[in-house]
């Protein structure tokens, strides 16, 4: 195997995949990057068994077809660091890979290689999307999407719901994505095509959420395909093809969690009700946070206190004429609410202390928060 190649897009594309190089693989390959060269581009791979990623590089020299597998970290720094404008690999044994880079020179070892219609055999294999896709989205929407759900997963597994995924839902041209912890949910609904009318869902490891919306933007095209292949989930976007494990434990079921338009509705400035909060949550204990929330007419008070540090009130006006009303929260979950929402001007909703609160961050987004029970 031996090709030439733009150095800035052979860095841009190893860069792509790298997410899915293993960290501690539990086999050798599995920290390695399968790079194929064949027509005039080269095909980059990887994958730690949970999400895996493919890169088509075109414009490519290639001299001599071929492929291997190579050390993916060492690889990437190897090529961050070169200077020069083309970067040539020539593999002229099966052990060892040559990298000439202007007047650097390098030699990697291969963890697997071959020529002609040989094909890995130690390097799993990453399917190959074709066909008509389950489902599309605008790319932007996608991304949206993603990043008004992600940080409302769980940090830890759950042995009976798949809380630390990403629901997401297709049905008749409408696609949804949900995320909750058990303590909060956020939940966001869009315009999709070529949906049907079957319902479609899987639960996503948030993981392969993040190398699209990391890389995908980038990608030529404004169209996010989406295939659903059972275990498997499959992004293509422009030159990217990255694919995600399916988590095989149920939901939880959230249309019951997001409650009906509560009887106390309060409008706020987005701005405002986060630096009250951050004020307000510097006096809480990281292990216990909680802040109170005194709803007024035509105000909110946000209350915190720790015994040995001190208390902090803050209050600011607020869109509200109803019947006053106290209850807590996690200052951290409402924070995070409020830095995702797409507006200025948010929606919260509150039927009784006990009860979950409901924001409204946007279009068709909502996030619920579960109250504390430690309110005085």
């Amino acid at each position: 195997m031996k090709f030439l190649i733009d150095r800035l897009a052979f860095r841009d594309a190893l860069q792509k995949v790298e997410m899915a190089i293993g960290r501690k693989p539990t086999r050798p390959v599995l920290g390695g990057v399968l790079i194929e060269a064949k027509n005039d581009q080269v095909v980059l791979m990887a994958t730690d068994l949970d999400i895996s990623v493919r890169y088509t590089c075109h414009l490519v020299q290639v001299d001599s077809p071929g492929w291997t597998v190579l050390p993916g970290r060492e690889l990437v720094e190897v090529i961050k660091d070169t200077e020069s404008e083309t970067i040539t690999l020539c593999q002229e044994n099966k052990n060892q890979c040559e990298i000439q880079a202007g007047e650097d020179h390098c030699t990697l070892v291969c963890l697997e290689s071959g020529a002609g219609e040989a094909s890995p055999e130690a390097f799993p294999t990453v399917p190959v999307l074709s066909g008509k896709p389950s489902a599309s989205i605008d790319k932007d929407t996608f991304i949206l999407m993603v990043g008004s759900t992600r940080f409302a997963t769980s940090k830890v597994q759950d042995s009976k719901f798949a809380t630390e995924g990403v629901l997401l839902e297709f049905e008749e041209g409408q696609a949804r994505m949900v995320s909750t912890d058990g303590r909060r949910l956020a939940c966001i609904r869009r315009k999709a095509e070529g949906t049907g009318e079957e319902t479609l869902r899987a639960v996503l490891l948030p993981k392969v959420l993040d190398q699209v919306q990391r890389y995908g933007q980038g990608e030529e095209g404004s169209t996010i395909e989406i295939f659903l292949l059972g275990n498997l989930v499959g992004f293509r976007v422009g030159n990217l093809e990255s694919f995600g494990r399916v988590l095989d434990r149920e939901f939880p079921a959230y249309q019951k969690v997001i409650p009906d338009k509560g009887k106390h509705i309060v409008g706020a400035h987005r701005e405002s009700f986060s630096r009250k909060l951050r004020l307000a949550s510097h006096l809480t204990q990281e292990s216990a946070a909680s802040v109170r929330l005194e709803l007024k007419s035509h105000s909110l008070e946000i209350t915190a206190e720790t015994e040995g540090r001190g208390r902090a009130e803050a209050q600011f006006e607020v869109d509200y004429s109803g019947e006053g009303i106290e209850a807590s929260f996690n200052p951290g979950f409402i924070l995070e609410g409020l830095k995702a929402a797409h507006q200025d001007k948010i929606e919260m909703q509150l039927d009784e202390a006990s009860r979950p609160a409901r924001f409204i961050l946007g279009e068709d987004y909502d996030y619920v928060v579960m109250p504390l029970s430690n309110l005085k």
